[in-house]
């Protein structure tokens, strides 16, 4: 693991074949109706996986440039290749599959460029780091929540998301923070943030 999170070597050409690699997998995932409604296909729908493989290419660039554009080519790569893979197939129209990326993946595309750029910060081991990282986990711990709920609505669905959600949060925090109270840092803060998210959504009704 420690060697996934920053000990690795992100060639452009590990990029492009991770890109296509995920892409494919995830548009096979959304092909089997089995897994309809299932952790399988979370992968598909939501963004905890897609932070995952963000962080292990950020991690192991050398300079925020680097990780910004290689994680931008990354997922203008990967997202195109699960439609395309859906499209090919015939599950889905090729109307629907760009209307879903244009409103949804295109726009995460673009703002994987300032946030690759920022996002390489989290492997400095300062307060910026944990920050940076904290950040990143805290769309893990929203999620996690989103998952656990669903979890307890219709068990086992989605209970492998939740886990992962939080797995991925321990783990990037113990193999990409080397002290201690940087790794404090990052798990605090996604659990004080959510915890404010829950409150706001208690007060306005809402659930996740």
């Amino acid at each position: 693991m420690k060697r996934l999170f920053g000990d690795m070597k992100m060639s452009w050409l590990t990029v492009i074949l991770f890109a296509v690699a995920a892409g494919v997998y995830t548009g096979v995932m959304m092909l089997i109706p089995a897994l309809a409604d299932t952790s399988f296909q979370d992968i598909g729908i939501s963004y905890e996986w897609w932070v995952i493989f963000a962080v292990i290419i950020v991690v192991n660039c050398g300079k925020s440039w680097e990780a910004m554009l290689k994680c931008f080519v990354f997922f203008l790569i990967s997202q195109p290749m699960v439609y395309l893979v859906e499209i090919l197939s015939g599950s889905l129209s090729f109307d629907m599959g760009w209307y879903y990326y244009r409103s949804i993946w295109l726009p995460m595309t673009m703002l994987t460029l300032p946030g690759g750029f920022i996002a390489c910060f989290c492997k400095q081991q300062n307060i910026l780091g944990g920050t940076v990282l904290g950040l990143g986990n805290t769309i893990q711990a929203v999620m996690a929540l989103h998952y656990f709920n669903a979890a307890m609505k219709s068990f086992p669905h989605h209970i492998l998301s939740a886990l992962v959600c939080v797995g991925s949060m321990l783990i990037m925090s113990f193999c990409i923070q080397k002290e201690r109270k940087y790794r404090l840092l990052s798990l605090l803060l996604p659990a004080v943030l959510s915890a404010v998210l829950l409150v706001l959504l208690k007060v306005t009704g809402r659930v996740i």
